[in-house]
């Protein structure tokens, strides 16, 4: 097709090419006659006006042999006509008889040029009823015909090579550089970023060149990178542990790894490109997403299917640069197991509150056996009453925790939320921890805004508040300091308790929240630590539908920050 278009053009400049020369010879052709033709008319009236005033001073007698004289000086024909004497004078040869016989019929045309068979006649008047024509030799019209066509020829052809040269040049090194990268822009815009221009040496074919050589180069590695990118994050995705969807602004799947696709009974149809309440059976994930896509704002649930397994379920909105709405992702962790040993520990700790009751009556026998035998050593009695009493303060305090947390854990337990000053809840704290902290040569600092506001639990506030500080006084050693700071942060409120402890290790943050995980357990036990107490501030800020946040390095002190809504 390319061919054939490439020489329809050859064929049709070649034929504008003709019809232009033709053009111009005919024009030129034209000129030239002109130019002639009026050189010759200047040049026959000024020889027929001085012939004719020769004649007219010269006798009757005289005339043929004037007429004679003239034309073989000029060159030219002469005819005289005297209509008066009848009498008739030429110097025509005999072979132009037919000529003469024009020239009779156009002696009255006086004054006026007449081109007869290549020759230029006029006419003059001599007198009354008497006159002179005048007619050149045959002028070189055909001749100069011919010299035009053959000029106008030979500087048309040079003319056309010139310009197929210049043409040529400018088609290689413009116009075929422009088509080279209009075809290597359209394998571009296929997909093809191998596709290359040939670069030229100069010009501005060269600079055009190297711009879409550029282009493809800068094309090949944004999809080298992306195709790498996106091999990566697949990878990663699919090899996750925890289910991930990704839904766009229209509710259309976009991505989903393996993971989610074996949690959940998907339908049996394609997932990509699908709404995604099409795809996916779970009634309760399909209201989650709903809820997230209404509500545009993050959103954690745990959740139980029908088939009695348990997932934590993870919904953020995907926003754009100018915070536009552009779908959600959705990540799912399944805590069956984690169920199953939290049931397990819950059980674990209302057989260890009973369990312990036994031990407080053992201690609390033996100590009536002590006071049965007064006669026991003094010291002795003495020594076994204080370790009695420790270990039942001891125990009772381990069962006041474990009972807590028993209670803080059931589903159908109440909070009794109340307004009050945060001033209150500060100063009683600090009155039960004073002699404690005085004893560890410790400084307590609080921090608040005098008419601050919190709206909690009192007492389970004043448990987390206990707790916190207790465990900041047992791993904080002589001359360190505790911070207390409240404060209220949107519709929150944050309490962050700071001291300059041992601190925890990073391997560590994870389990301080576990029943019975003490960091340091030589230290725990002896200053009586139960292990319960970080345990029951988190159950505690759960049912508050809080959160808790710890930051923590060993021998850089400890920060708990708790955010409880408001």
């Amino acid at each position: 097709m390319k061919t054939i278009i490439e020489k329809r053009t050859i064929f049709l400049y070649i034929i504008f090419s003709l019809f232009m020369i033709v053009m111009i010879g005919l024009l030129f052709d034209q000129i030239a006659r002109f130019y002639v033709n009026a050189a010759y008319e200047d040049q026959l009236a000024n020889e027929g006006q001085y012939i004719a005033e020769q004649l007219e001073e010269t006798s009757s007698e005289d005339i043929q042999s004037t007429l004679d004289d003239y034309s073989e000086q000029f060159n030219l024909d002469l005819f005289y006509n005297n209509q008066n004497e009848g009498r008739i004078l030429h110097t025509f040869s005999n072979r132009d008889l037919s000529v003469l016989q024009t020239v009779r019929s156009n002696t009255g045309n006086t004054g006026e040029f007449v081109l007869i068979e290549n020759r230029l006649l006029t006419s003059y008047s001599l007198g009354e009823n008497e006159s002179l024509s005048v007619m050149t030799e045959s002028l070189p019209l055909s001749a100069l015909t011919r010299t035009v066509w053959w000029t106008v020829f030979f500087v048309s052809l040079f003319t056309i090579i010139l310009l197929w040269r210049f043409g040529a040049r400018i088609h290689d090194s413009y116009v075929k550089p422009v088509i080279r990268a209009t075809e290597t822009s359209k394998e571009l815009a296929n997909g093809n970023y191998d596709a290359r221009v040939e670069e030229l040496p100069y010009g501005v074919a060269s600079q055009l060149g190297q711009l879409v050589n550029r282009l493809g180069r800068h094309l090949q590695y944004i999809t080298n990178k992306y195709e790498n990118q996106n091999s990566r994050l697949k990878t990663v995705v699919n090899n996750m542990e925890s289910g991930v969807l990704l839904i766009n602004e229209k509710g259309m799947t976009r991505l989903v790894n393996e993971a989610f696709l074996s949690q959940f009974t998907m339908r049996d149809m394609p997932v990509i490109g699908e709404v995604y309440y099409d795809v996916i059976n779970q009634e309760e994930i399909n209201q989650l997403i709903q809820r997230a896509i209404f509500m545009e704002s993050r959103w954690q649930e745990t959740i139980e299917l029908a088939d009695g397994r348990f997932f934590e379920i993870y919904i953020a909105p995907i926003k754009g640069q100018e915070d536009e709405w552009r779908g959600v992702v959705i990540v799912t962790h399944e805590i069956t197991e984690l169920k199953r040993l939290e049931r397990v520990r819950k059980d674990f700790v209302a057989n260890v509150s009973h369990e312990l009751k036994t031990p407080v009556t053992s201690i609390q026998g033996f100590a009536e056996t002590l006071l049965e035998e007064p006669q026991m050593d003094r010291a002795k009695q003495e020594q076994f009453l204080t370790i009695i009493k420790k270990e039942s303060n001891r125990l009772n305090i381990l069962v006041q925790d474990l009972l807590d947390l028993s209670v803080l854990e059931k589903e159908s337990y109440a909070l009794t939320i109340s307004q009050f000053p945060a001033h209150d809840i500060v100063e009683d704290v600090h009155a039960v921890v004073e002699e404690l902290i005085q004893q560890n040569d410790l400084s307590f600092n609080s921090h608040y805004a005098p008419q601050l506001m919190v709206q909690a639990d009192y007492y389970r506030l004043y448990q987390l508040l206990l707790n916190l500080i207790h465990n900041s006084i047992q791993y904080t050693s002589e001359g360190g300091s505790i911070d207390l700071r409240l404060f209220r942060e949107i519709e929150q409120m944050v309490i962050e308790v700071e001291d300059t402890g041992i601190g925890i290790p990073e391997s560590a943050h994870d389990r301080i929240f576990e029943r019975f995980y003490r960091v340091d357990k030589a230290r725990s036990r002896h200053s009586g630590g139960t292990g319960l107490g970080l345990s029951i501030v988190k159950h505690i800020v759960e049912v508050h539908e809080g959160s808790i946040e710890i930051e923590s390095e060993e021998d850089e002190g400890t920060t708990i920050r708790i955010k409880i809504p408001q």
